[in-house]
């Protein structure tokens, strides 16, 4: 079993390790982050960003996860802007 540690530095961390309690099948969970403050991502109009998730299995071997992920994005925006297009409503917003 590896033994995982909470650490935390200016630009990456984990500050978060939920360990399981060894009953009713309850996993790790990890709170991580991470700042690109001296190697930011630019962009110009759009932002696509694809996560892949994935565990070991024994000997090694990729397994294929289905976890819960969620992210955040800020941007720094130069003023004054053209106003910002109306959100659909949660149905149109909802990714599938």
């Amino acid at each position: 079993m590896i033994s995982v540690t909470e650490y935390c530095t200016p630009y990456a961390g984990m500050p978060q390790v939920i360990r399981g309690d060894g009953h009713y099948g309850v996993m790790e969970r990890f709170g991580l982050y991470r700042w690109h403050v001296m190697d930011p991502v630019r962009f110009d109009s759009d932002l696509k960003i694809t996560m892949q998730d994935l565990g070991w299995h024994s000997g090694r071997r990729f397994l294929q996860q289905k976890s819960d992920i969620s992210s955040v994005c800020f941007w720094y925006q130069a003023e004054p802007h053209a106003k910002f297009p109306k959100l659909g409503d949660w149905r149109q917003l909802e990714i599938n």
